[in-house]
């Protein structure tokens, strides 16, 4: 019975295993894409990848010296002006500075006004008292030595008082001389070489002020162009480097948009100027989008992969392809932003109904 039981389960064993093999040879169906693939409209035309740009490149904004910043101007989709202030930096240090270079300036233009105000009254009245004063003890010194010299003559005086009387009245006559020198330079105002040396100083320090000032211009970051805020990534309170990645405000004009396409080198002998093109917007929509061709870059480059790494072997060399985005009638139209990646095609000039090139077109 046992021998029995086990033949029929080996048997059906065996029958289930011819079952399995025989079914399992049955192709399972796909399941359909998330999204349709992009084709290329053009029967031979030339696949490359976009990117969406401004009329001017992204330009990174970052700090011109380390700081903190203490006001932050501007926010993401904010249109800017050239000029307009988009964060500063504490100055409180430079302020201080300015202040005391102030300061300065105001303590050298008072001596310099001393200066220019010189004579004073006040020092003309005793320094023409001094003159009169020793004119007098001069007169006096030449009296009493004529005198002398008279008495002499009636041998009433030696001659040694004579020289007395003669030294006395030349020590008059040097006072008396020394007087009205002093009076003439009191009158004559401030020394000229003293006055340039005070305006030099004066102007020496009006330049501090104004270095501080632009040193203070410097810590408001203002935009050097028209555009857009892409990316904002700083809040007051924050510290910035100069050179600090990724930057802290990214900014583009995006008055006009164009698309720069990666052109493989190898399909270079089929890319002619002005050739046609279109791009497809990646998603679920397969949207097209017109381009005009702008230029073509002449410098074959490495391949920037969007992975980005800085260890990954790259030996594709392409050459850039600008193109600008025509405007779409549809109102719907999908929105393209910067950095937005296209998938770029580009009518060969082998195909039919190619034609000659049209004129080139510039930005």
């Amino acid at each position: 019975m046992i021998r029995a039981i086990t033949i029929i389960l080996a048997l059906v064993g065996l029958g289930a295993g011819i079952w399995v093999a025989a079914t399992s040879k049955q192709k399972l169906p796909s399941p359909p894409p998330a999204q349709p693939p992009s084709v290329n409209p053009y029967p031979s035309g030339i696949a490359a990848l976009g990117f969406v740009e401004g009329t001017s490149r992204e330009v990174e904004v970052g700090a011109p010296q380390a700081g903190l910043v203490v006001r932050v101007l501007v926010e993401p989709t904010q249109v800017v002006h050239e000029g307009d202030v988009l964060f500063e930096l504490d100055d409180r240090d430079l302020q201080a500075d300015l202040v005391s270079a102030r300061a300065a300036t105001a303590r050298a233009e008072a001596d310099l006004a001393r200066l220019e105000s010189m004579p004073r009254a006040e020092d003309l009245v005793p320094a023409r008292a001094k003159v009169t004063e020793a004119e007098a003890w001069l007169a006096d010194a030449e009296r009493k030595y004529q005198n002398t010299i008279e008495a002499e003559q009636k041998r009433a005086a030696t001659a040694e008082e004579v020289e007395q009387r003669r030294w006395a009245r030349d020590a008059a006559k040097a006072v008396a001389e020394g007087a009205r020198a002093e009076l003439e330079r009191i009158e004559a105002g401030a020394w000229e070489a003293d006055k340039t040396v005070a305006r030099a100083e004066i102007e020496r320090l009006r330049a501090n002020v104004r270095a501080v000032e632009m040193r203070l211009e410097q810590l408001k970051v203002r935009a050097l162009a028209d555009g857009t805020v892409l990316r904002r990534i700083i809040e007051p309170g924050e510290y910035l480097s100069p050179g600090a990645n990724p930057a802290p405000l990214v900014l583009a004009d995006l008055s006009r948009l164009f698309v720069r396409a990666q052109v493989d080198e190898e399909d270079m002998p089929l890319l002619r100027e002005g050739a046609e093109a279109v791009a497809r917007v990646r998603g679920p929509v397969a949207e097209m989008v017109p381009l005009r061709m702008v230029r073509i870059e002449p410098f074959a480059r490495r391949k920037n992969q969007i992975s980005g790494s800085n260890t990954e072997l790259i030996d594709t060399r392409v050459i850039d392809v600008l193109f600008e985005v025509l405007p779409r009638e549809d109102a719907g139209a999908t929105r393209l932003l910067p950095g937005q990646a296209l998938d770029v095609f580009i009518r060969a000039t082998n195909e039919p109904g190619s034609g000659p090139a049209p004129p080139r077109a510039g930005p």
